[in-house]
């Protein structure tokens, strides 16, 4: 009979162990022979000299954009309220207002009639919905009930196939 051994390794241990060996070693390797922050700035420099130099235009035009723009009287602003405004070049109201009976009780009584009128409009569309809604009720009201009972009756026949199913195939309840 051989020896027991001292120590004991789980099967799993070893394999995660002999697994994960090769990339702590190339991680190890390239912490050591990683380029230094000086040789790794001239190589970019070198393969993407044109990027780097593209980037810093944009970003001068993009702080001259923003500049001129927090500046209320630059040539930017002035397009940027062109561009906004549509091209009209001034805000125009999109409704009448009569000047004449704006601010006077002939306008308050004129804006209340038509608030009552649209109060009326929305009453009289409610109350047609209600008279068909409450026909169709009465009229599917045994149509409703017969739906009741087949959905029963499916439920009850799933359940039954359910539990033939696990009895017949040595299905276990799950714990």
């Amino acid at each position: 009979m051989p020896p027991k051994p001292r120590i004991r390794i789980p099967v799993h241990v070893l394999v995660y162990t002999i697994g994960f060996l090769p990339g702590a070693a190339y991680a190890y390797h390239w912490y050591k022979n990683a380029p230094t922050d000086e040789e790794f700035e001239e190589e970019l420099r070198k393969n993407y000299s044109h990027n780097i130099e593209k980037s810093r235009d944009k970003r001068e035009q993009m702080s001259t954009f923003l500049q001129n723009i927090k500046d209320p009287n630059s040539d930017q602003q002035k397009k940027m309220d062109q561009i906004l405004l549509g091209g009209r070049g001034q805000i125009v109201r999109v409704h009448a207002v009569d000047e004449k009976i704006y601010g006077t009780e002939e306008a308050v009584k004129l804006q209340k009639e038509a608030q009552q009128k649209a109060k009326k409009g929305k009453r009289k569309r409610k109350k047609k919905k209600r008279s068909n809604a409450e026909d169709e009720g009465e009229l599917e009201n045994g149509q409703q009930i017969s739906h009741v009972k087949q959905s029963v009756a499916a439920v009850a026949v799933v359940g039954a196939l359910a539990a033939g199913a696990s009895f017949f195939l040595g299905g276990k309840r799950s714990q």
